[in-house]
């Protein structure tokens, strides 16, 4: 079995301009993965919610463009970690990238997910993406959070680096071997 690094896609149904992508495929050839996560979608009232449309939607268009290139997006249905368990079994995986996701309950999915994936000797990296700079990079001088906007934004300013502005370069590199 070849050795595959994984892209989990989560809030990024994109395939430019995606940090973690990016470096996903410095790595070599890249499986995209989508989990619809049962914890999110059980808490949901009604069944037939639009924002669950949505992601099916911009998961069909996101299925299009990775196929476009040869590449194949593989979703799955449950519990996060239940289902990288059942990954882990299926695939030889040398690497994950995803995005940050900074909800409360992403936090610790991700801190659950990432450690199997460590106990396993499979690399987990979850980069920057979703904002220019994160909550952490702007703090005052005694590390607490700015609570006046002028001195904030200033900082804010002081902060920012041409980089971080800087669209990210897509070379693609898929898999499709074997995964449909």
């Amino acid at each position: 079995m070849t050795p595959i690094t994984i892209h989990w896609f989560r809030r990024d149904l994109r395939i430019h301009d995606n940090t973690a992508l990016s470096l996903a495929h410095s790595e070599g050839n890249v499986l995209g993965l989508f989990i619809f996560d049962r914890n999110i979608l059980d808490e949901l009232e009604d069944r037939n919610d639009a924002r669950v449309t949505f992601i099916h939607d911009a998961l069909t268009r996101l299925e299009h463009d990775i196929r476009t290139e040869g590449g194949s997006l593989l979703v799955r249905f449950g519990d996060p970690l239940e289902v990288w368990k059942q990954l882990v079994d299926e695939f030889d995986i040398k690497a994950v990238f995803t995005n940050e996701d900074y909800e409360p309950y992403a936090g610790r999915r991700d801190a659950s997910v990432g450690s199997f994936l460590q106990l396993k000797g499979i690399v987990f990296t979850a980069v920057k993406d979703h904002v220019i700079l994160a909550k952490d990079d702007v703090l005052k001088d005694d590390g607490t959070p700015y609570t006046v906007y002028t001195p904030y934004s200033k900082k804010w300013k002081s902060v920012l680096k041409e980089s971080d502005l800087n669209e990210r370069k897509y070379v693609a590199k898929w898999s499709a071997d074997g995964f449909g």
